[in-house]
């Protein structure tokens, strides 16, 4: 499990979830906007949603948090945050995109929302 702070708040999901939510709040930042997004979170160990505007100016930080039961299956909420048309895709080795030893293709290009005003 991991914790997610948000707007001076901290929210408990899962590991995929937190680390799909880290790349995806990066990209969007990196293209010089802001979306809301939606992640599973527990609260009191009941299975419940938040709503998170990530990008530009919107800071999320992402830490590891002690559980002591079975973690939830939020997984399908991962793969929906992974399928996001602004998720980086991966770049295999050999050329094949489903390759799990891919590369991360990220331009982190900080000028680039500059120009947009």
């Amino acid at each position: 499990m991991k914790l997610v702070s948000y707007a001076a708040q901290q929210l408990v999901t899962t590991d995929d979830v937190a680390d799909a939510l880290v790349v995806l709040a990066a990209e969007i930042a990196n293209e010089g906007g802001s979306q809301a997004l939606q992640i599973p979170i527990l609260v009191d160990g009941e299975e419940d949603l938040a709503e998170l505007v990530v990008g530009v100016g919107n800071d999320v930080l992402v830490g590891p948090h002690a559980s002591t039961g079975a973690d939830p299956d939020f997984s399908e909420h991962a793969a929906r945050l992974r399928s996001h048309p602004s998720y980086p895709k991966r770049r295999a080795a050999d050329g094949d995109a489903d390759e799990e030893d891919g590369a991360w293709v990220v331009d982190f290009d900080l000028d680039a929302g500059a120009n947009r005003l």
